[in-house]
């Protein structure tokens, strides 16, 4: 009798399982993780597995989920490589699951989409103690959601997006990381597009100890790309230990990209090594078009508040704006020493092109409000509608264009008072400009 019992029961739950064609029904299960659990366990709450290395053998399917315990600590890299179904990979319980990458990743997409990451620390054994890489890589990737991680302890980037596509990161937090908390990058600049970067921010991260070639100890960065947006974000006190002199780091800027979009942020305390160079707040690097920075403010920075660079060998830089912005006290030590410093290694005028500066409001009480360097060369940048308040000269310009426009702008000195520098401009180097 119980025989028959069982059998009915079987065949009951067999009927259940089957669809309208006969076939399984897949329907979409939580696999979930803890310290404690075992590889052999079932994979559920109450039987949970341990480790990442499980993780491969399991079939994924649209809406399973990946769910780790949280404050349990979770070691070496989470890998998936050619998973397109959307999967959700969180934490349960009160908290967040950490993931120690120890020297390696801690979790890494590649040829991925669909992908839900949420409620995770991420962490490294830091930059001088032996980790060699990026925290969280998204890698030829695409529709992918990264939200309430934080990430430290990584010798490159925090959290960096390679080639990819449709990525939405949202109140992340990168710090203590060595070449950059943030950042997009790719072959070219349509290799990683429609990207948005939002309520994060990238702070303490100092510097990569073994790169003695470039730049490293950025806040965000953005290059190779194209229509990224980075909204209400804040970068402060990156850069501090680049191990090297030479161009430097910015707490957020872009090179290389068009159509960036990079407002309502807020960039201050940034760095560089002794003698570097940058360190600035905002930047519109070599190889930008058609990129803005609006309604941000930059404070306190060792370099340019916003830095107007085209350096030789980039793509041309042109149709860029900065509006609705302010700085206070930036330009304390590197090169310029002033709130906006304007510099075009290309020494042409050509790749250096088209500027809207309009309705910002700058404050140096330390040096020049804005400085045109010796290598300046440029075509058509307008100023209008600001207001300036320096020191003493306000602008130091070595290099300025017959078409430049300087209009409607409020200049202060705090030694002399109210110039009226516009004036001036015009009739002693854009007009002798014009009569040659």
């Amino acid at each position: 009798m119980a025989f028959k019992i069982y059998l009915t029961l079987l065949f009951s739950f067999t009927l259940h399982c089957l669809n309208a064609q006969g076939e399984i029904n897949n329907k979409p299960r939580a696999y979930y993780f803890s310290s404690n659990g075992n590889d052999s366990n079932m994979g559920n709450r109450i039987s949970p597995y341990k480790t990442f290395s499980k993780i491969k053998n399991l079939e994924l399917k649209d809406g399973d989920s990946l769910i780790f315990r949280a404050k349990e600590l979770f070691y070496g890299t989470l890998l998936l490589e050619n998973i397109k179904a959307k999967i959700l990979i969180t934490s349960y319980g009160k908290g967040r699951a950490i993931f120690n990458g120890e020297y390696k990743e801690a979790i890494s997409l590649k040829n991925c989409a669909n992908i839900k990451l949420e409620n995770l620390n991420l962490v490294g054994n830091g930059r001088k103690e032996g980790n060699t890489t990026n925290g969280l890589e998204l890698v030829n990737s695409l529709n992918i959601i990264v939200n309430k991680l934080t990430i430290r302890g990584f010798q490159k980037v925090g959290l960096y997006i390679f080639s990819s596509q449709m990525v939405d990161i949202d109140n992340c937090i990168a710090e203590s990381n060595g070449s950059a908390g943030i950042m997009v990058d790719g072959e070219n600049k349509k290799s990683s597009k429609n990207i948005v970067i939002k309520n994060s921010k990238a702070y303490n991260n100092p510097g990569d100890p073994t790169n003695f070639t470039n730049h490293s100890g950025n806040g965000i960065l953005a290059g190779f790309c194209t229509k990224v947006l980075i909204d209400h974000c804040e970068a402060y006190n990156n850069g501090w230990d680049m191990p090297r002199k030479g161009n430097g780091p910015v707490g957020i800027w872009t090179y290389e990209s068009d159509s960036v979009v990079i407002q309502n942020c807020i960039s201050h305390h940034n760095k560089t090594s002794e003698g570097g160079i940058d360190g600035g707040g905002f930047d519109l690097d070599g190889g930008v078009t058609n990129s803005t920075i609006q309604n941000c403010n930059s404070y306190e920075n060792e370099g340019a508040g916003y830095g107007i660079y085209q350096y030789d060998g980039a793509s041309k830089w042109s149709n860029n704006k900065i509006i609705y912005c302010s700085s206070y006290n930036d330009g304390l030590k590197t090169s310029g020493k002033a709130a906006i410093y304007i510099w075009n290694s290309s020494q042409d005028e050509k790749q250096f092109k088209n500027l809207l500066f309009k309705n910002n409001t700058i404050i140096n009480r330390n040096n020049v409000v804005i400085n045109f360097d010796i290598l300046s060369k440029h075509e058509s940048f307008s100023f209008i509608g600001n207001e300036f308040i320096g020191k003493d000269s306000l602008i130091v310009f070595k290099q300025l264009n017959k078409k430049d426009k300087f209009l409607s702008n409020t200049w202060t000195s705090l030694k002399n008072g109210v110039l009226n520098v516009d004036k001036i401009l015009y009739e002693s180097i854009i007009q002798s400009a014009i009569d040659k």
